[in-house]
């Protein structure tokens, strides 16, 4: 007894073993049409995905903000070449790419900006680290200026900063009035930023009304931030005034 019971446990198992191949190859068979067309996807699909995904535009932004730390270029928060050249190369590697896995990039940039502000004290450390931010996304400005009103507009200070950087990196996106605002609704660093976009909107005032209007956009910066309670921000007061004497009288 005991003996065909191992032989019917035996039977079964091997019919298993048989059955298992034969229902998968009947279940293939039956839906070979669906399976043919979603295997023919597979490709589009990782090409998507491809797009999708940029996972070097981090270590890239880093290494950009690493090496103008490291060269004491990024103490003034000029741009440089080394960031213009970044910002070239990021445009042409990401020309394929959809805009919202940049953007997302730089969203995430004013994320750190804001909580850079909320949760360092005032100083050295927390210019170095808001720096370092504003670095970044002047990499990123001039693949995404199509969007600079969304970032004007924001509640979001480091969405403004944002605006700013790419004002910075392209002088012709530049608002004049939206900029000279800056000095009377922002705090220090952004309107120091906001000072070196005004200077950078003097290499392309090409003409009597361009320049004309810079200057009184910068006069009425230079008075706002002059008539603040205590000593005025010094850094955006010297931009100010080099950029009004470099401006011929008309």
């Amino acid at each position: 007894m005991e003996a065909f019971a191992k032989l019917l446990t035996s039977i079964a198992a091997l019919v298993g073993a048989i059955a298992w191949p034969a229902t998968l190859f009947f279940i293939v068979y039956i839906f070979r049409v669906e399976l043919r067309v979603a295997l023919n996807k597979v490709p589009l699909l990782l090409e998507r995905l491809r797009k999708a995904s940029l996972p070097g535009l981090s270590l890239e932004l880093d290494r950009v903000a690493d090496a103008e730390a490291e060269s004491g270029a990024s103490k003034s928060g000029n741009v440089t070449p080394r960031q213009i050249e970044a910002a070239a190369r990021i445009s042409v590697q990401t020309r394929e790419v959809d805009p919202q896995t940049v953007l997302g990039e730089l969203d995430r940039l004013c994320l750190e900006y804001d909580s850079l502000r909320r949760s360092l004290p005032s100083g050295a450390e927390r210019t170095r680290a808001m720096t370092r931010v504003i670095v970044k996304m002047r990499s990123l400005a001039p693949s995404l200026v199509s969007y600079l009103d969304a970032y004007k507009g924001s509640g979001s200070a480091g969405s403004r900063l944002a605006a700013i950087a790419m004002m910075q990196m392209v002088p012709q996106s530049a608002d004049l009035d939206w900029l000279k605002d800056r000095f009377s609704t922002e705090h220090p660093f952004v309107f120091y930023h906001a000072a070196l976009a005004l200077q950078n909107v003097a290499n392309i005032s090409d003409t009597p009304e361009k320049r004309k209007n810079l200057r009184e956009a910068a006069q009425q910066a230079l008075a706002t931030v002059k008539a603040f309670a205590g000593p005025p921000d010094r850094g955006t007061v010297e931009i100010l005034e080099t950029l009004l004497s470099s401006l011929p009288k008309e």
